[in-house]
């Protein structure tokens, strides 16, 4: 039997419509696709930020085009110098880094349905229209971090099914590395193109580091190791911090415990969201640096980079999005959202990463792997 909306659903919904009208200024009403102005787009990416903090410590902004040169946000850190009277004009140096990179932005659509049961259970709470935000927020800002961490091929249509994690909606910040700067990357063979997208490496961690069985003694001196890898300059920054994934590090490096309660969608309390929407810092380093976890990273993985280089572009004045009342969609709100975006490294040269970490030995006879050196910690 076909669910009915409830007076009460209904008239939420209409209060929904008519402010998402208003903040969009969708002349034609949002059952029709429209553009959102500068202001709601930048009111939509200020409210994933506040709702998945991540964001919040990355770049995200508008670009003017779908292809275009890398930004380059990393600072020039030498701009004094004095120009005498017979070497006039005085020379100017840009503060950034421009890199010759390209960066090349994708249609991305994040499309989302609310059946009208769960309309008609929200519709008790007053701030009906702002819970609703918030809930496509989340959604949105955590399927951007998804494909950010995931995703290595740009696929006609997707595949959720095959790619649960976005891995086939745009190529990712751990992909780009691999293409870009295959020589920061640990744990993965070299493809006949250079890049590091051929098989997987594992490196062993484990207390036999010193015999062919295993790598390094425990994280601490990959990520030492890691560090020793970037340029001069780059191991000098008091921005690095160790993004870890959770399977890496025991309970005494992230406890989960004593943080502090907070709302869920349907007005209850919960922690849980704490782990998924939050990036967790650690009291404890790896390799002397701050450790971190953050949402979507994957198992058996570590990157070391400022949060700063991580970026999302999107391309200004992209973003698309129409609203409809589809009682044929199995009774459902349906919510229409896209966006040209990508994601870019701002400065390859602060950034590596090691991945196919395994706790344990080698399998007898085999050696391939890291080069040991005398220390007992070993190379890419």
């Amino acid at each position: 039997m076909r669910y009915t909306l409830s007076d009460r659903g209904r008239r939420s919904l209409d209060g929904l419509f008519a402010a998402i009208t208003q903040l969009n200024g969708a002349a034609r009403g949002i059952e029709n696709q429209f553009a959102l102005d500068p202001t709601a787009e930048q009111r939509l990416e200020d409210l994933q930020r506040e709702q998945v903090a991540f964001l919040d410590r990355i770049n995200v902004f508008g670009v003017r085009d779908l292809i275009g040169q890398v930004i380059g946000l990393g600072t020039e850190d030498m701009i004094a110098s004095r120009t005498g009277d017979d070497d006039l004009p005085r020379k100017t140096r840009y503060v950034g880094k421009m890199a010759d990179r390209k960066f090349q932005l994708e249609d991305t659509e994040f499309n989302t349905k609310l059946p009208w049961q769960i309309i008609d259970n929200w519709s008790k709470f007053p701030d009906f229209a702002q819970r609703y935000a918030k809930h496509v927020a989340i959604s949105v800002a955590l399927s951007r971090i998804s494909v950010g961490w995931n995703g290595t091929s740009v696929a006609t249509t997707t595949d959720p099914t095959a790619n649960p994690n976005g891995e086939d909606v745009n190529i990712g910040w751990l992909q780009k590395l691999r293409i870009e700067a295959p020589e920061h990357v640990m744990g993965r063979e070299l493809a006949t193109d250079g890049t590091a997208t051929g098989a997987p490496k594992p490196i062993y961690i484990g207390p036999n580091s010193d015999l062919d069985s295993g790598d390094y003694k425990n994280i601490d001196a990959l990520a030492y190791d890691m560090i020793s890898q970037l340029p001069s300059w780059a191991r000098s920054s008091t921005e690095l911090v160790v993004i870890v994934s959770q399977d890496l590090v025991d309970e005494k490096y992230f406890p989960m415990v004593n943080r502090p309660l907070s709302d869920t969608i349907d007005g209850g309390r919960s922690t849980s969201d704490v782990a998924t929407y939050d990036i967790i810092q650690s009291a404890k380093q790896i390799g002397g640096r701050p450790a971190v976890i953050v949402p979507k990273f994957p198992e058996k993985t570590m990157l070391i980079t400022p949060l700063k280089n991580l970026s999302i572009y999107y391309q200004d004045g992209s973003r698309r999005r129409y609203i409809k009342d589809e009682p044929e969609n199995k009774a459902s709100l349906v919510d229409y959202n896209s966006v040209n975006e990508g994601y870019v490294f701002e400065d390859t040269d602060f950034a590596i990463m090691a991945e196919t970490i395994t706790f344990g030995v080698r399998d007898a006879g085999t050696t391939e792997g890291t080069t040991e050196t005398g220390d007992g910690t070993g190379g890419a």
